[in-house]
């Protein structure tokens, strides 16, 4: 019995070698394109004109396509013309060239228009200068104490805060009751001094 398999298997090995089989999955549509055929009709979208054309260009006369079919008809030529997808070479040319013109023309103007404010910088930037140093000298005394409250409240709490910030308002709260406790103790002691001064 084992020499019977060992033959039968020598035998398989042997056939193995000499006419290898492949195991593939191929489709027979697409184990005819790979051997460089063509594939017969089987689907019902090969049979659309876009399809059809598409086998026409892969295959040429050999697909038994009728060669009209590549080329649009009139019902189609006159939908592309109304919907204006294509239009003819000098036309393009044309809108080109007056776009080209209308945008030379829109840059010739911003670059006059930028040469003009060039001469009258000096000018503009003194006047804004001058409103500058004007704005400083009008600003009221109320900011200039609300812009030192700030500082001072910063300094106090010893980082920045928005003063938009609500959290703010209730630190500025909380410093303006320690200033009025400070000034009340201040008050207390002064009066306790003028007391002591009088009794002695």
């Amino acid at each position: 019995k084992r020499f019977v398999w060992r033959v039968l298997v020598g035998c398989y090995f042997q056939y193995r070698i000499i006419s290898p089989v492949f195991h593939h999955r191929l489709k027979p549509r697409h184990r005819v394109i790979a051997a460089g055929g063509m594939p017969p009709l089987e689907f019902d979208w090969e049979r659309e004109r876009s399809a059809q054309r598409e086998r026409f260009g892969t295959y040429g006369l050999k697909s038994g396509i009728n060669p009209s079919i590549c080329w649009p008809t009139v019902e189609e030529i006159e939908e592309e013309q109304a919907v204006g997808l294509y239009r003819e070479y000098h036309t393009c040319l044309r809108d080109m060239k007056a776009l080209k013109g209308k945008q030379q023309e829109k840059e010739a103007a911003r670059i006059a228009e930028l040469d003009k404010n060039l001469e009258n910088y000096p000018n503009v930037l003194a006047k804004y200068e001058a409103s500058l140093v004007k704005a400083e000298k009008e600003r009221d005394a109320k900011e200039i104490a609300l812009e030192n409250r700030i500082r001072e409240i910063h300094e106090y709490f010893g980082y920045w805060m928005d003063p938009k910030d609500p959290r703010f308002e209730v630190m500025l709260q909380q410093k303006e009751l320690e200033e009025k406790k400070a000034a009340k103790l201040a008050r207390r002691a002064e009066i306790q001094k003028k007391t002591i001064a009088g009794i002695m």
